[in-house]
């Protein structure tokens, strides 16, 4: 009698073995019948076995290979489950793709605007020291102030979306900006009260 395959093997594999080997008992049967001399009785009763015999195995044969084409269909439903669950994850990745794009786009521009407010504080240094008046230098740093709490805005925004979408490193990456920017404008409106109080 076929066997079912080795132990370990998927139910495909086993279908498919258990075909085979009934294929190959039915093949022996075809070659030992091709190959019989019918000359005696001896020779006709094998006849008659072998015919009999291949009457049962072509039976069997029959139910093998259904077997084997209702393992084809659950393959193929499984090809077609994990088909759709690879489609959606090339969805999700894609999805996901544009998502981190578009923040770190914007982490991008949030950089820029701060060295630029860097840039805006160092010009006003050189100006200080070159001669600019106390009026001039309070309006520079109301300036100054004003592109900081910008980008202050811009971050916190940033790192709420950030933190929605699912994005910790950037969020705590665009929160370190925020902090800094934020520090910086503190202390600039420090200077900016102290020297109010002078020139008042």
């Amino acid at each position: 009698m076929a066997t079912a395959g080795k132990k370990g093997d998927s139910p495909l594999v086993a279908a498919a073995a258990a075909v085979d080997e009934e294929l190959r008992a039915y093949d022996a049967l075809a070659e030992e019948a091709r190959r019989l001399d019918i000359e005696g009785e001896k020779s006709l009763r094998r006849a008659t076995a072998i015919i009999q015999d291949s009457a049962s195995r072509q039976d069997r044969i029959q139910e093998r290979l259904r077997a084997l084409v209702d393992e084809i269909e659950h393959a193929r439903t499984r090809q077609v489950q994990s088909l759709t669950a690879l489609l959606e994850a090339a969805r999700t990745l894609e999805a996901r793709t544009q998502q981190h794009d578009a923040i770190l786009q914007r982490f991008a521009a949030l950089g820029e605007s701060a060295r630029a407010c860097n840039e805006l504080a160092v010009s006003l240094s050189q100006r200080r020291a070159a001669g600019l008046s106390d009026g001039e230098m309070l309006a520079g740093l109301v300036e100054i102030q004003t592109s900081m709490a910008a980008v202050v805005g811009e971050a916190e925004a940033l790192t709420a979306r950030a933190q929605t979408d699912r994005w910790p490193e950037l969020a705590r990456q665009v929160d370190s900006v925020r902090q800094q920017v934020l520090a910086a404008k503190n202390k600039l409106a420090l200077a900016q009260k102290a020297m109010s109080q002078r020139v008042s």
